[in-house]
């Protein structure tokens, strides 16, 4: 079994639901909204990046976007929330990282790094952790847009 990663957007005004009720977050990133209170229609993330098995290398390399508080009783391997507020300061970081050079560093320094979940697949395959990184600076500049929320939940 393989422990994945990936970051969801939500509105703000929802994050207090899931925080308040943390075992809630399974069912809402499946889409299956917020209980019986009901959503308002949404049922879900407004928008998602995953970062599969890249989790590791993409929180090292970009630990900006994990910057957030501990969600504990998920029932994940890992939960951090991220408030709106949060999210435009870590998409204005984001906005100021070059892949390319990370990409440099990552694959330049390989026994820096070897600790890292997967570390060896992403050094020989950093043409997709590039894509993953890339991903994330825009789902950060998305959420930031939208004044969303972020989760990031590792299962």
């Amino acid at each position: 079994m393989s422990i994945g990663g990936a970051f969801y957007a939500l509105d703000r005004y929802r994050l207090r639901a899931l925080v308040i009720d943390p075992a809630t977050v399974p069912g809402f990133i499946r889409g299956q909204g917020f209980g019986s209170g009901g959503s308002g229609g949404h049922d879900g993330p407004s928008d998602s990046q995953t970062v599969e098995q890249a989790w590791d290398v993409v929180r090292t390399l970009l630990p900006e976007a994990v910057e957030g508080e501990e969600l504990d009783g998920t029932g994940a391997l890992g939960c951090i929330y991220l408030t709106a507020a949060h999210v435009e300061r870590t998409a204005a970081r984001l906005a100021q990282r070059d892949v390319q050079a990370l990409m440099g560093q990552f694959t330049g320094e390989p026994a820096k790094f070897a600790e890292l979940y997967w570390a060896k697949v992403w050094q020989d395959g950093a043409k997709e952790l590039a894509a993953f990184l890339e991903g994330v600076k825009r789902f950060f500049a998305g959420a930031a847009a939208r004044r969303d929320a972020v989760v990031f939940y590792l299962a």
